[in-house]
């Protein structure tokens, strides 16, 4: 098995399993907000964490194939593009789930993770899969043969860094700043349910 092959698996499962985490807690959260209002800022963080925690494999991919690799730029891009999708996903099926199943849960006296186990995962199940999907995509993406093609990629120009300081900082820039359009689509979705 090739170096490049594992570094592919290795980033693939550790994108898919953090993400699922992030997710899964960005659908509770937009659940909430359906239900009370509330959860606005959780939804927001969770954004913002889902933006920052690409960075780990994408280093480790760069950090695997040369700093001149556009790798890292294209699956912060896949990630980016995923973290748009679920939040409008994830906010049209909290829009059918039933408020009363939170109560209950409450009532129960379950916790955060038992209430969204039993009260959001069955309404959000499909597209957690969708979305698991689309990340392994994403993560896969910087693997992709055409995206790797020197003469034809432009995102290449990107990668061009003299440090690994410059390189990292240039990464957190792009999360913060990619957050920004993914917090107005969660608020554009809210506004219009």
């Amino acid at each position: 098995m090739s170096q490049e092959l594992v570094t592919c698996l290795i980033a693939v499962a550790a994108n898919l399993a953090g993400m699922l985490v992030i997710y899964s807690m960005l659908s509770y959260s937009i659940a909430r907000a359906a239900w009370h209002g509330r959860g606005g800022f959780a939804v927001v963080a969770l954004i913002a964490v889902a933006q920052l925690f690409w960075i780990a494999p994408a280093l480790w991919i760069v950090e695997a194939r040369g700093t001149d690799h556009a790798g890292s730029h294209a699956l912060w891009l896949g990630n980016w593009l995923v973290c748009g999708f679920s939040i409008v996903v994830f906010r049209k099926s909290a829009a059918h789930i039933p408020v009363a199943l939170d109560d209950a849960a409450r009532m129960d006296g379950l916790g955060g993770f038992t209430a969204w186990r039993h009260a959001v995962l069955p309404f959000v199940r499909r597209d957690l899969v969708v979305v698991a999907v689309f990340t392994v995509m994403a993560t896969l993406l910087p693997f992709w043969g055409l995206i790797n093609l020197p003469d034809s990629n432009v995102v290449t120009i990107l990668e061009r860094s003299s440090s690994f300081a410059e390189h990292l900082a240039r990464m957190v820039a792009a999360s913060v700043l990619g957050a920004i359009p993914l917090v107005a689509i969660f608020f554009a979705v809210k506004r219009a349910a």
